[in-house]
């Protein structure tokens, strides 16, 4: 009966022969290919030294010796066969017969052996040239240059310059020969190196075959072992081959059923202990990441902080916060974004050391403890690389996110060693880092404070401008190509008796993060619908107002209601009103974002997105996009004029819209030679200071009078 072992092993024997025999094949072709390539460039290279020698002597007689001399140096070349001199008639001067051109029944240009015997001398015919005079014409035709005839090299070169030739030079040479003794040579070379790499194979496959059947033998004889001495309390290692790993557990479970009686008290015992264990990591760990939780780490802060007050060392603190995490919840669900946590927690602790300590205070929000710390360019390094841990593309799950962290940087000596201030020092050095754009890491400053004091300040003044109304909408026309007035962008302002007059880049990102952005979103639209039907009085009812919507508002959808209610009840002119949310915002919660359009647009409201060429400007995501405008960033704007590439990409951005029948809006438009270019190239909106200010609507409204 055959074993499996030697039925292997003449598989492999097999499969190693044909291998190498065809590796071998191959490489005597390729071989072959280079040597032809390399005998070629070497006889073109000799004929053409040959025809500069003999410019001096072509017009010595035929046979004469200076040229025999010349043509004698062939004799170095063992494959040279044949070599002529003719003048410019055709008429053979002189001819060489090498050792390779003796041994041929007839040479390629016409005399056969027998008419050479007797008249060669050291390898040049010297005597009787005029009988040799005819040459083969296939040869004589031949163009200047190398040519390959019937496994010969053939090279035809002019001596004397090609413009005033005064004869021909033709070399013979005998590729057939030359190719085989170097096959030879190359055999004789290639074949011991390949009869050892096939032995070594089959040795270094027999030692293989050996190291896969030993946990088998090895699966035997414990199966002996357990017949012979009866003792069921063994097991054999599960080895990670599909074949063997299910014959080993097969095994060991068969050896646990036997012993699993006289286990149990042992399994309830350790049953109790690992209870306890997980009792106390709930209590110190957090239940998602199983990092160290709030309170571990408020204890573990409050020891490493005495500490380095008693030994006059530094601590660093580190706030690290995920960019970005909500809106992920918001898109995919807690479910996605509880793995998202785990993954980036896993991320995070890979790249610090033993002596850190990464714990997650909850949320999107984690902090890094180092103490002993050496230098604050030692904290820069560990923030550096959990920006850069972060910041990439992650996937999982069949899910790719873009994530960036943005992390705040304290020390415990600027504060005292105070638990609380340390904390709250590094908390606000992180916002200060989300604030200059996010994905990288800040150190904090006492000038962070009285920036945060002013956001907490603006924060608690937001709720009491909601409900004391301290907000208006200032509006900036748009004009079409003619310049006549065809609608309106509402702007935000907000005047606070405390805080003076309050830019919108200031309290939106704040009520952003307060999560109150979407009343201010509702307020908006309310008051557009009390003052809408002012403006399409007094400048027509095809005018078009335009509202600028957060991010934040298209996972809003009690927002997405109110809309729509407001609408149903003819409250909003929805015929009249456009929606604007930049080209960013879009793509980043391109989902959400498509099911709120869909929602508002089937009451006839007109989507823009706003800043285009800013953010990801693909024609791939443009063909997606359910709108009705493009609005040109007014960096782009800016420029022309003085900007030839500014030029070329506005230029662009309305020719594919036009192609997509999107209508156009360029923003920022204050000088005539900005409009003159944007109109030359189809711009259908203009936008910007040259045209009009944003101004209250009693202002609006008067200027319309006076138009």
């Amino acid at each position: 009966m055959k074993s499996l072992r030697s039925q292997i092993s003449f598989n492999t024997v097999t499969s190693i022969a044909v291998i190498s025999s065809l590796i071998i094949g191959l490489s005597i072709y390729v071989y072959e290919k280079l040597y032809v390539e390399f005998v070629s460039a070497e006889v073109n290279a000799i004929g053409e030294n040959i025809a500069v020698d003999l410019i001096d002597f072509i017009d010595d007689p035929a046979g004469s010796f200076y040229q025999t001399e010349v043509l004698l140096r062939l004799g170095e070349y063992d494959y040279a066969e044949t070599a002529y001199i003719l003048d410019n008639d055709g008429n053979v001067l002189n001819m060489y017969i090498g050792p390779a051109g003796i041994n041929e029944e007839k040479t390629p240009l016409g005399p056969s052996k027998e008419e050479r015997d007797g008249k060669v001398f050291n390898g040049v015919l010297s005597e009787n040239l005029s009988s040799f005079s005819h040459v083969d014409k296939s040869i004589a035709s031949l163009a200047l240059g190398l040519h390959q005839i019937k496994n010969k090299v053939v090279v035809v070169k002019t001596i004397g310059e090609s413009t005033f030739p005064l004869g021909k030079f033709i070399l013979v040479f005998n590729l057939q020969d030359a190719l085989r003794d170097s096959r030879k040579r190359y055999i004789t070379l290639v074949t011991p190196s390949v009869a050892f790499l096939i032995v070594l194979a089959l040795l270094i496959s027999v030692r293989a075959q050996r190291k896969v059947f030993q946990p088998l033998n090895t699966l035997i004889k414990t199966m002996d072992s357990v017949v012979d001495d009866k003792n069921y309390d063994v097991k054999v290692e599960e080895i990670d081959r599909e074949e063997t790993l299910s014959l080993s557990r097969a095994f060991n479970n068969m050896m646990s059923n036997i012993k699993a009686q006289s286990e149990a008290n042992a399994e309830k015992n350790s049953l109790l202990q690992k209870q306890q264990s997980q009792m106390e990591k709930l209590a110190n760990f957090d239940a998602l990441t199983g990092l160290p939780n709030r309170q571990f780490l408020m204890h573990l802060l409050t020891r490493e902080l005495a500490k380095s007050r008693m030994n006059h060392s530094e601590l660093g603190l580190l706030f690290v916060d995920i960019d970005g995490f909500k809106s992920i919840n918001d898109s995919f669900g807690h479910d996605i974004g509880d793995k998202f946590l785990i993954h980036i927690s896993a991320a995070m602790t890979n790249i610090l050391s033993k002596d850190h300590t990464l714990g997650r205070l909850g949320g999107d929000e984690f902090i890094v403890i180092v103490p002993n710390l050496p230098s604050k360019q030692a904290l820069e390094d560990i923030a550096n690389k959990l920006v850069n841990a972060v910041d990439r593309t992650h996937i999982f799950s069949s899910f790719r996110f873009d994530s960036s962290a943005s992390v705040g940087l304290a020390l415990a000596s600027e504060c005292g060693y105070e638990l609380s201030n340390l904390v709250t020092n590094a908390d606000v050095a992180m916002y200060k880092a989300k604030d200059d754009g996010k994905a990288r890491y800040t150190w904090f400053s006492e000038a962070m404070l009285a920036n945060t004091q002013r956001k907490v300040l603006i924060s608690t003044r937001l709720s009491q401008a909601l409900e004391g109304d301290a907000f208006y909408l200032s509006y900036q026309a748009k004009v079409d190509m003619d310049e006549n007035v065809i609608g309106f962008e509402a702007l935000l302002r907000w005047h606070d008796d405390e805080l003076g007059e309050v830019s919108p880049a200031e309290f939106i990102p704040v009520a952003e993060q307060t999560e109150k952005v979407s009343l201010i979103s509702m307020w908006v639209i309310k008051r557009v619908g009390i003052e809408a039907p002012q403006l399409i009085e007094s400048f027509g009812q095809h005018i078009v107002i335009s509202i600028n919507l957060s991010p934040m508002d298209l996972n809003s959808n009690k927002l997405t209601q109110f809309i729509i209610s407001e609408m149903d009840t003819d409250r909003l002119p929805s015929k009249n009103l456009e929606f604007e949310i930049t080209e960013t915002a879009y793509m980043n919660n391109f989902n959400v974002a498509n099911s709120f359009f869909t929602a508002i647009k089937k009451h006839g409201c007109r989507l823009a997105l706003d800043d285009f060429g800013t953010g990801y400007s693909s024609l791939g995501y443009l063909t997606k996009f359910d709108i009705d405008t493009l609005k040109i960033d007014r960096s782009f704007v800016n420029d022309i004029g003085s900007s030839q590439q500014s030029e070329l990409i506005t230029k662009t951005i309305i020719e594919m819209a036009k192609s997509l029948n999107f209508s156009v809006c360029a923003e920022g438009v204050e000088t005539h030679e900005q409009a003159r270019f944007l109109k030359q190239n189809g711009c259908h909106a203009l936008q910007g200071f040259l045209y009009s200010r944003p101004a209250p609507l009693k202002n609006i409204i008067a200027s319309s009078l006076t138009r």
